[in-house]
């Protein structure tokens, strides 16, 4: 599986309340139908963050998953992916992805033995 970690930071014009309903209620009736997407998750950031600043550098971070790259690369090439995309550039001033290989480290509160090939 490959996963895509993106991280958004909301338009300055926008509340981080507004921001929020703007991606979780609006934006996903688009990004929800991207093409061969396995699962597709929504973190939203919290006023209180671990270093006690005030704002945090960005306001969210999805996770987007496909069964290979050609997969998510053939989706990304999909009108459904440049609508959800443009979309997404209209509430957002930062969209930064990252493509990853997720491995499991912990699960169910114990350590995983992680595969010995990483690549």
């Amino acid at each position: 599986m490959i996963k895509l970690i993106a991280l958004l930071k909301r338009a300055p014009q926008l509340s981080r309340e507004e921001f929020q309903a703007r991606w979780l209620l609006e934006h996903t009736q688009l990004s929800s139908l991207l093409p061969g997407c396995r699962e597709y998750r929504i973190n939203l950031c919290l006023e209180t963050q671990p270093d006690g600043a005030a704002e945090p550098i960005y306001d969210g971070t999805a996770e987007l998953w496909w069964d290979s790259l050609e997969a998510m690369q053939a989706c990304f090439e999909s009108e459904t992916a440049q609508i959800a995309g443009a979309d997404a550039d209209s509430f957002c001033e930062i969209r930064i992805h990252l493509v990853t290989r997720e491995f499991l480290v912990v699960k169910n509160g114990a350590p995983v033995q992680p595969p010995q090939e990483i690549l």
